[in-house]
């Protein structure tokens, strides 16, 4: 199978190649494609015939993109407006990858794929709007929401964590937002799933294609999360909780974006489909191992 890939240099991007590797990969970053340029996609993928489509490009420096709304609108909204155009003028399996800060946190349960998004950041808003460009395009996608994405690869929270567990002697991590860990390897597992489920024609005369929720099993604040990277990591540091306007507060100037208290996801739908959750402890032991290796 032939797979293009974009953002193949981000920590997604990174894991997906491990996961294909038996397969023809097409591997881009922004020096190879740009995304944002709808004319150059297309002439891109017309060029290269992928069988799929694996949109992992994605502007997500949370707080910078308040200030580079422009360039988040860009490459969240515009690129995955333009891989989506072009996967369905080929007739292209295209599978682009959101986030739970589409959602506001007021809820005290897991957010479903029928509740309405209502983002409270820009970097929120542009990934909620390339969610609506891709299903307004339609064709054969597959809209992935997921949250708090960690890997042995590129600048992640699991990896700041345990690096500042072995040099501090505490470190204060926000504990009154809860949500998720995914494991990207998890993540990239369940894509090559689904793609071996749309080759029936079973899935595609159910009409399965659309918008899912996948996370990891199981809910915890950043704080818990931070407690058990150090713990597994070897730290010796003491993790303390603090609110997330004491850590607004500590930042100064900086600025920082409204993030949702409660993002947990509701991943009952891609259930169905038979495709299992995984507990985000036991995939951050296997993703400790793999990095210390």
């Amino acid at each position: 199978m032939k797979i293009l890939i974009t953002g193949a240099n981000g920590q997604l991007g990174l894991t997906l190649r491990d996961v294909f590797a038996g397969d023809e990969l097409i591997l881009t970053d922004r020096d190879e494609l740009d995304i944002t340029n709808g004319p150059v996609v297309m002439t891109f993928v017309d060029a290269k015939k992928p069988d799929v489509i694996i949109n992992a490009a994605g502007y997500t420096a949370v707080d910078k993109a308040e200030e580079e709304v422009e360039i988040a609108k860009k490459i969240n909204l515009d690129g995955a407006k333009n891989l989506a155009q072009a996967a369905k003028e080929f007739g292209t399996l295209f599978f682009h990858i959101s986030t739970d800060f589409v959602f506001d946190g007021e809820k005290t349960t897991p957010y479903t794929e029928n509740d309405q998004p209502k983002p409270l950041s820009i970097y929120g808003q542009t990934k909620y709007d390339g969610e609506k460009a891709v299903q307004k395009i339609g064709g054969k996608y597959f809209i992935l929401r997921t949250a708090w994405l960690y890997s042995p690869y590129g600048k992640n929270f699991v990896k700041t964590i345990a690096k500042l567990g072995k040099e501090k002697e505490e470190l204060k991590v926000v504990s009154d937002q809860i949500g998720c860990p995914t494991y990207t390897y998890d993540l990239a597992i369940v894509i090559k799933k689904l793609i071996e489920k749309a080759s029936s024609s079973q899935l595609a005369a159910n009409s399965l294609f659309g918008l899912y929720h996948y996370a990891g099993a199981d809910q915890c604040s950043w704080f818990e999360f931070a407690t058990e990277i150090v713990s597994r990591s070897g730290g010796t540091a003491r993790v303390l909780p603090q609110t997330s306007e004491e850590f607004a507060a500590g930042r100064g100037d900086a600025v920082t974006a409204a993030r949702p208290a409660y993002s947990v996801l509701d991943c009952s739908k891609i259930q169905k489909l038979g495709i299992e959750l995984k507990s985000w402890r036991e995939s951050l032991k296997k993703c400790i191992e793999i990095w210390k290796k």
